[in-house]
């Protein structure tokens, strides 16, 4: 796990430093969301009132806010070393208070700078991972790309891609990651394009609880709020698409599996009736037989039940998008492994209160991404 229970109980104080290039901001108040992989992650920063700031900000063109937390040794005495880079975010606006003097501040992580960027897509005669540190040098960020022998020309053939209109970097990337059974995502200022195991850990963390007893009439966890929900509207009509690209027999295969209050069958055509709820799937690497038993898989899975979980827990650097969540020890369906779907921090500087705030479920399809 990546979290021990039970805690140790010493006492810890968490900290938080912005940095706007080497200068460190003051702040009231910071709000970072991230709603999931394939998504920008945006941030709220309310800077306390001082007019004598204001020329500095409003002559600003670029802001990049670097966003350090941690817990250090010494609360009293610490710097941007003693803690983690949770995330650098480029400001889209300045909203300055003038009853207040404040500043709110709003932006979006790096991510932002290849969603608001389109691109020709055009790169037949070249790799995904040239593609990707091609881009990624393009706009300023690092390029963390493992290597790629596949020419993406086959994938536009596949998958009958125009190359007569332009798509976000972003799109073109994610297009390019699912096909190649990557992840894409930025951290700070770098753009990572591959498989990382050390970056994206699947280490669950873990929501402990205990019920209510007889010398303990209250129940527990570690989570400050922890609510459920079960979703019975999944009872209904459901259709699963898996989608997987072949790179050996050279082919994109797609299996659609749906499941009525009556029935469930199997189809590749996917003209079904437009109130069916739709989950989307990419694998690398399936064959046409693969890809219809994972699509019977998943409905099944899906078709009984869908899980929802809401955690609010003491500030920390553990979580993120991509994090499995495991709740125990309630006695009910609800002991099961949720997929974080939206994960927000919030940090007040006075009092010093940090704290995280999950949401996950049992269901998360994958955001399918298309040229065409």
């Amino acid at each position: 796990m990546l979290n021990q229970l039970p805690t140790t109980g010493t006492l810890a104080a968490p900290r938080a430093i912005l940095k706007v290039g080497s200068k460190i901001i003051e702040w009231d108040l910071w709000d970072a969301e991230h709603n999931g992989i394939y998504e920008a992650g945006t941030i709220r920063i309310e800077v306390p009132g001082n007019y004598a700031d204001w020329p500095w900000w409003t002559q600003q063109t670029e802001i990049l806010v670097d966003v350090y937390v941690g817990f250090p040794k010494d609360p009293m005495n610490y710097s941007a070393g003693d803690m983690t880079l949770l995330q650098t975010y480029r400001i889209d606006s300045i909203r300055p208070n003038w009853q207040t003097l404040g500043i709110s501040l709003a932006g979006r992580d790096l991510t932002s700078l290849l969603t608001d960027q389109k691109i020709d897509v055009k790169f037949p005669n070249q790799t995904a991972s040239q593609i990707a540190t091609q881009i990624a040098q393009q706009v300023g960020l690092t390029p963390n790309v493992q290597a790629t022998t596949d020419l993406v020309g086959r994938f536009f053939t596949l998958d009958h891609v125009s190359l007569h209109h332009e798509k976000t970097m972003w799109t073109l990337l994610t297009y390019l990651a699912q096909h190649e059974g990557f992840q894409c995502f930025v951290l700070g200022r770098t753009l990572y394009f591959g498989k990382f195991s050390s970056a994206l850990s699947n280490e669950p963390f873990l929501i402990q609880c205990d019920p209510p007893n007889t010398q303990r009439p209250y129940p527990t966890s570690n989570a400050t709020n922890l609510e459920f929900e079960h979703d019975l509207t999944l009872a209904q009509d459901v259709k699963v698409r898996v989608r997987s690209y072949h790179g050996d027999k050279n082919a994109v295969y797609t299996s659609i599996a749906t499941a009525s209050r009556t029935a469930k069958r199997i189809e590749r055509d996917a003209d079904l009736a437009q109130s069916v709820q739709t989950f989307d799937f990419i694998f690398n690497g399936l064959t046409q037989a693969q890809c219809d038993a994972k699509a019977q898989e998943l409905l099944t899975q899906i078709s009984k039940h869908e899980l929802k979980m809401s955690a609010r827990l003491p500030g920390e650097t553990l979580i993120y998008p991509w994090t499995p969540i495991v709740v125990q020890g309630t006695g009910t369906p609800f002991d099961t492994t949720y997929q974080a779907a939206r994960v927000r921090r919030t940090f007040r500087a006075k009092p010093a209160r940090f704290e995280v705030t999950v949401h996950g479920k049992t269901v998360t399809a994958q955001q399918t991404v298309a040229l065409s």
